[in-house]
């Protein structure tokens, strides 16, 4: 299939939501009034689940292989990264920051009610059991609008009951959390690239319009800074299900409206050299905020210059170092290798238990 423009539009503008969200870090800046009551961020983690889901409904092969080959670079990268950081940290902190290993082992991090030390990396294991969602339950299907209402109603479900039980970090870690945004990737996934059209222009007015009238009317009514979801109206159990309905709603619409917009956008290379290099972005920001920013800061007088100043070295220098990494190392030889040798041990195994 030919490579989809909007699939670079939606990493790039991702990542960049996601390390904007974390430079700028307060609830009360302007970034994070205007998504109530989730943080801006946390649609550039829509946007990828998304695009997961519209890639693998375009799937055609259905060997676990398919899983095995996303993964792998995440893992790779991943535990990598994870040692060097615990190889700094133990001579720093006396901490060897042992949660960032947790994601790796299938996933466990999700189940408890905290981020790796590490926190972005809390995605790899919701990564890895999206995948695994995907290949037990979805491939082969087409998805309709019962498929998107059915996850929309366990989302809010199992998001209402983890918060109500105080376990909001893994509501929002969990595949249910996501489970929409991604079945809504896989009902869209005929929808590949358009031209550019006036209407366009029409459909961002409208979103801006419609932001403003959101952020303008729900602001007045949030009670906390409350993180991953703020609390509106009450912190009591009967306003739960209204507040998770909204993150829902949230989550939907700004994915769908951008995946409309960025459709129509044209391919642009800066744009896929950023994409092609989110995933060294996604793991390496927030360890570089942790180490850099305060001395960056001192720089600069304006909070503005601080941030804008981070967020452009983070960024493209991320992409940079890891353009050159990749450049490097031939991620597939590794791979195909390790494919080779986890099936002659499956097989040997499956022998020895069949005698």
């Amino acid at each position: 299939m030919k490579h989809q423009s909007f699939i670079d539009w939606m990493k790039a503008t991702g990542m960049l939501l996601i390390l904007m969200g974390h430079v700028i870090g307060s609830p009360y800046h302007i970034f994070n009034m205007v998504s109530q009551p989730i943080y801006t961020k946390q649609l550039g983690v829509c946007f990828f689940i998304f695009v997961i889901g519209w890639n693998l409904a375009n799937e055609n092969r259905t060997s676990f292989k398919v899983v095995f080959n996303r993964i792998f670079p995440v893992y790779f990268y991943g535990i990598i990264i994870a040692i060097l950081l615990s190889s700094i940290y133990i001579f720093t902190k006396s901490d060897i920051n042992e949660s960032n290993y947790l994601p790796f082992f299938l996933g466990i991090n999700v189940f408890l009610n905290y981020f790796p030390a590490n926190p972005t990396t809390w995605y790899i294991g919701t990564y890895l059991h999206i995948l695994l969602f995907w290949y037990f339950f979805v491939q082969k299907r087409e998805i309709n609008k019962y498929h998107i209402l059915g996850a929309f109603l366990v989302e809010n479900i199992v998001r209402c009951s983890l918060i109500a039980l105080d376990n909001s970090t893994t509501a929002y870690m969990l595949l249910p959390n996501w489970l929409t945004v991604f079945m809504l990737g896989c009902y869209l996934h005929r929808r590949k690239d358009t031209s550019w059209h006036p209407k366009i222009l029409f459909l961002v007015a409208a979103w801006a319009f419609v932001l403003i009238l959101w952020s303008s009317s729900l602001n007045p009514l949030s009670l906390n800074k409350g993180f991953p979801f703020r609390a509106l109206i009450s912190n009591e159990i009967w306003a739960l299900p209204f507040r998770s309905l909204l993150i829902s709603v949230v989550y939907l619409t700004n994915t769908f409206v951008f995946f409309e917009i960025f459709r129509r956008f044209p391919q642009m290379r800066v744009v896929a050299f950023f994409a092609r290099n989110s995933l060294m972005t996604f793991i390496l920001h927030m360890p570089l905020i942790y180490a850099f920013s305060d001395d960056l800061y001192s720089l600069f007088d304006s909070f503005w210059a601080q941030r804008l100043s981070i967020i452009i070295i983070l960024f493209v220098g991320i992409s940079l170092i890891s353009e050159f990494i990749q450049t490097r190392i031939n991620i597939k030889y590794f791979q195909n290798k390790t494919w080779d040798i986890t099936c002659k041990l499956y097989n040997r195994l499956f022998k020895l238990n069949s005698h």
